[in-house]
């Protein structure tokens, strides 16, 4: 088994880190900017049932705790 001394893997791993930010940083300054919702500023991904069934819920929880 090839043995690689702590010098060169930190060598090797620094020069992996600078690779890959480099290739993070071509990548993501390609994508587009996503276009934002008009008149979304109060919009909630969710019901706003589902928000007001899950917080009784941890009430419920919290307080049977």
């Amino acid at each position: 088994m090839a043995q690689i001394s702590i010098s060169k893997a930190v060598v090797l791993l620094a020069y992996a880190l600078v690779a890959l930010s480099a290739y993070a940083t071509t990548v993501s300054a390609q994508a587009p900017a996503p276009s934002p919702d008009a008149g979304g500023a109060f919009s909630l991904p969710v019901s706003g049932a589902a928000v007001g069934a899950s917080l009784l819920l941890s009430v419920f929880a919290l307080l049977r705790h």
